[in-house]
């Protein structure tokens, strides 16, 4: 009896472990790029570091209840925007992984600026709050283009044309779907505004996007437009929750580190004690086991367009990123036909599939390859 109960209390047990592990996987903020800004000889002071750190830990405290926060302190502004749709816990968990990463990243520079799919950071000794920013403004997308070529104007145009002309008025954020033309499937879009911004600035901000996806984006399989103050994204594939937990309107915060700041807050959710006591015993076992994986594959040097691209394609399912591209808009003044990206085979090639021996080391945005013509990649 004893032996049949223990081989009863093994499959559950590796069950409950590997469901834990997924949670924690989809925990995980999924990386896009950023940007360590301002003028190499304006860097920061030791009193400025200082503030820096407390600003940002309290920054990242406030992400456990609200998607938007923006706060100063001794003229440093800091503002954090989750998706619309994420929830308290990924928000949290995104928050937290972009104030450590700017840290590590950014250790001298006065302003900086993070995305990720769940979130965007930034900070900076201008203030910014409220104002309408474009710059710098970063664009990804999937080099394949659509299977049917007829698809993607009109149908694609109606979509987001829809999307930024409803999400000024609807919480600065808004998605949708629909089946268009020919093509397999739905196809998904979503925009959102920095809540700080009033509606015109909204509508501003995407509609800029919006006419900047001519040039660069209609007719792909899949695409996203970043800048500081808003974004818009289409995809194929179902890429947001279905229940959106919109942000609301953003009430004064009677508590902040500096001056106030404005937020938006989450339910709270309450969980029963003897759940909350099972999940701990079984979350050291389950976050062991899932780092001790997660230490392997950074073992492996595999040239998966997740991994390279300039550090800046993790931006969607594996299955949907056989080539990604990229494209940074630094300033408005950054048109000079140069585009910064690479596609996927050209760096493999350039680099020997990232050999070891290729290998230099490790940059600010990863691992340092050299290529053929003996520049560098990261």
């Amino acid at each position: 009896m004893k032996k049949t109960m223990n081989s009863l209390y093994k499959p559950i047990y590796l069950i409950t472990i590997f469901e834990l592990i997924s949670f924690i996987a989809c925990q995980s903020p999924t990386y896009n790029y950023h940007f360590c800004l301002g003028p190499g000889n304006d860097t920061a002071t030791a009193s400025y570091k200082s503030d820096l750190t407390l600003l940002l830990d309290y920054m990242s405290s406030n992400a456990s209840d609200k998607s938007f926060y923006n706060d100063s302190l001794n003229g440093i502004y800091s503002l954090f925007l989750c998706r619309g749709d994420v929830s308290s816990d990924v928000c949290r968990a995104c928050v937290s992984n972009a104030t450590q990463t700017l840290t590590q990243t950014c250790p001298s520079d006065k302003r900086a600026i993070i995305w990720y799919d769940q979130c965007l950071f930034r900070y900076s000794n201008i203030n910014f709050l409220g104002q309408l920013e474009l710059y710098p403004r970063l664009f990804m997308w999937n080099a394949l283009n659509n299977t049917s070529p007829e698809e993607g104007d009109i149908g694609t145009r109606g979509l987001l044309y829809s999307l930024v002309s409803q999400a000024p008025y609807k919480n600065m954020f808004q998605t949708n779907e629909m089946v268009i033309g020919n093509g397999p499937g739905h196809r998904y879009g979503l925009v959102q505004c920095s809540i700080d911004l009033d509606v015109d600035g909204c509508s501003t901000c995407l509609r800029e996007l919006l006419n900047q996806t001519e040039d660069c984006c209609i007719g792909r399989r899949g695409w996203r437009i970043l800048t500081p103050s808003c974004c818009i994204r289409y995809e194929m594939y179902s890429f947001y929750e279905q229940t959106s937990n919109l942000p609301g309107s953003a009430p004064e915060n009677e508590g902040g580190v500096g001056k106030g700041g404005k937020s938006t807050g989450k339910n709270t959710i309450i969980i029963a004690s003897s759940l909350a006591g099972f999940l701990a015993s079984v979350l050291v076992a389950g976050f062991s086991y899932y780092s001790s994986l997660v230490r392997k594959r950074r073992q492996k040097v595999e040239g998966t367009s997740q991994e390279i691209l300039k550090r800046s394609s993790r931006g969607s399912k594996a299955a949907h990123l056989t080539e990604e591209s990229i494209h940074l808009h630094l300033s408005d003044e950054d048109h000079s036909g140069d585009l910064h990206h690479f596609n996927l085979a050209t760096i493999q090639t350039a680099t020997n599939n990232f050999s070891r021996e290729n290998k230099l080391g490790e940059g600010g945005f990863g691992p340092v390859y050299k290529v053929e013509t003996g520049s560098l990649i990261y």
